[in-house]
Parts: C-alpha cells; structure tokens; sequence
C-alpha cells in the first residue's frame, strides 16, 4: 500500500458540531478490533489487499486514517514501528518542524505535528496525530487530523488519545 499522501484532501469540509461516538473497526481475517472515540464519522471506506487493511473517514474537518501492516522491518514494539514509519513521513516538506512533538504510552508512540500550506494566499495549519503501535504480528499507524483546528478541537484529541484502544 501506497503510505505517502496529502492531508488537504477534506479542506473545506466543516462541521460546527462535534458529536462523539464510539466507533469500533474490526480487522478483518486477524480477530481483533480497533475503537476510539471521535466525532460521528461518514465517508467511510476500507481497503483489503495481501493481509494488510486500510481504513479511512471523516467528520466535517476531522479525518482518520489507519494501516494494519505486516512489520516492514525486524522488531515488534510500538517503538520499532514508529522507527520505521516517521522517518517516511516526516519528510513531509509542508510539517512544520517546531511543531512536531512525540511520546510514548504503554499502548503507542505518539506523533503530533501541524501541516502547513497556502490556499489562495491564506496560511492554512492542520493539526496531525500519529499512533503508531504494533499488536498480534501486525504494525499499525492511526493517523488523525483536525482541518484548522480551533480551541474547541482540542477535545477531539484528547478523546482519542484518552480512547484509542486495540484488542479481542
């Protein structure tokens, strides 16, 4: 599967209202699921190919993608997983790199970083997060974005990142 994309796909989407859901993704032939919280999403479209399985959606500004990957490289902890997809994806020349923060949970890494791009002649800034983890042979990036984001989107992230849970 193609990992490199432009997040810009859904700008001028907008939703004034966000409404949380538990939104539970099954990943299929592997007997577990993916859930999290987030705002009612739509658009929803999923991707089989080779044993790996992509998802994405959206919710007005807010938008979630993920890959279920076999490791593309020796190791199995959250960490050898973000070790190999960051590196890809930050040389996104449009992330601002004062922004770019990581950590690390018992249940991810953690990436989170603003995007950066003009449209006719206004900066627009999109806040991005990665979670990448590995889980049952699998490695898996969660990728979400808020369409520039206010003060009130900063629920939406913390939700997620309270929520995002993997398992039976």
């Amino acid at each position: 599967m193609k990992r490199i994309g432009v997040y810009i796909a859904f700008l001028f989407s907008f939703s004034g209202t966000i409404l949380a859901s538990e939104v539970r993704v099954k990943i299929p032939k592997e007997g577990w699921s993916i859930t999290f919280e987030s705002p009612d999403l739509s658009k929803k479209q999923e991707s089989k190919q080779n044993g790996e399985y992509a998802f994405k959606a959206n919710s007005g500004r807010f938008n979630i993608s993920l890959f279920v990957e076999k490791p593309h490289a020796a190791g199995a902890s959250h960490k050898d997983c973000y070790d190999f997809y960051w590196p890809q994806a930050s040389k996104n020349p449009m992330i601002a790199k004062d922004s770019v923060v990581m950590s690390e949970t018992p249940r991810y890494v953690r990436v989170q970083y603003d995007i950066v791009t003009t449209f006719q002649g206004k900066e627009i800034r999109d806040r991005n997060v990665n979670y990448y983890f590995a889980f049952q042979g699998r490695w898996v990036d969660v990728h979400i974005s808020v369409i520039a984001p206010g003060q009130q989107d900063e629920a939406i992230f913390a939700a997620f990142d309270k929520t995002l849970a993997y398992g039976s």
